[in-house]
């Protein structure tokens, strides 16, 4: 059977902000779709701890969940911004955290597509899960796992610019945070520069942003949209 599709949201987000892309999903792909329980006090909670074990063990859960109910194999991940440094965390086989967890995802997932994901950082630090982004690059690079299928999709419609327009100038704040240099291109939040990750099947969308609650149109803003990465 076609692998269900489980999505696994962004940084300080909530599941039903992912409806719409569901029913989206689910109708392009005529498969069972879910999103993964991870809520914004889990996101907040992972921040101040510098640590993503509970976030793991969430989204182990609900993958778990899932394979149970449909009886599939394995499942599918589409992934949103941070969401998708998380899911390569959980294909993982390596302790992790205090608690040196380790839940060998890569068993049970068939491909990762991430959307606006900073697969990269040149820098540190526990802000927006920067020490994460380090972790995940040092034993887990490229397309790490032989038996998962990665795509990688970032949008580049926005230059950052310290001066620019508001949109522009949040662009050069967040390209900075991630890269050390702001005057490059992204999608509002991560730039292109760490969002491509080696190895994988990499789709660039000129003119897409980061989320829904940024410029439109964003990642899963309509049926039209999600084509053009999607198919």
């Amino acid at each position: 059977m076609a692998a269900p599709i489980v999505i696994v949201g962004g940084f300080l987000t909530d599941p039903p902000r992912y409806r719409r892309l569901g029913l989206l999903l689910h109708e392009l792909s005529g498969r069972p779709v879910f999103v993964a329980s991870i809520s914004l006090p889990d996101w907040l909670w992972a921040t101040a701890q510098d640590d993503f074990t509970g976030l793991l063990r969430k989204l182990s859960g609900t993958v778990s969940a899932v394979l149970r109910q449909t009886g599939a194999a394995r499942v599918e991940i589409v992934a949103h911004s941070m969401g998708g440094l998380l899911s390569r965390l959980y294909l993982g086989d390596q302790p992790y955290g205090p608690h040196k967890v380790a839940f060998a995802g890569y068993q049970r997932v068939t491909r990762l597509v991430t959307v606006g994901t900073p697969h990269q950082s040149q820098r540190a630090g526990r802000q927006a899960g920067l020490n994460q982004v380090r972790w995940v690059m040092q034993r887990y690079p490229g397309a790490y796992w032989p038996s998962v299928e990665y795509v990688t999709v970032m949008g580049s419609g926005i230059v950052g610019r310290p001066a620019g327009s508001l949109a522009e100038r949040a662009a050069y704040a967040g390209y900075t945070l991630f890269d050390g240099r702001g005057d490059q291109v992204g999608d509002g939040v991560v730039p292109l520069s760490c969002g491509m990750l080696e190895g994988a099947r990499q789709i660039e969308l000129p003119d897409v942003h980061h989320g829904p609650r940024a410029l439109r149109p964003w990642y899963g803003e309509d049926a039209e949209t999600l084509l053009r990465w999607w198919s």
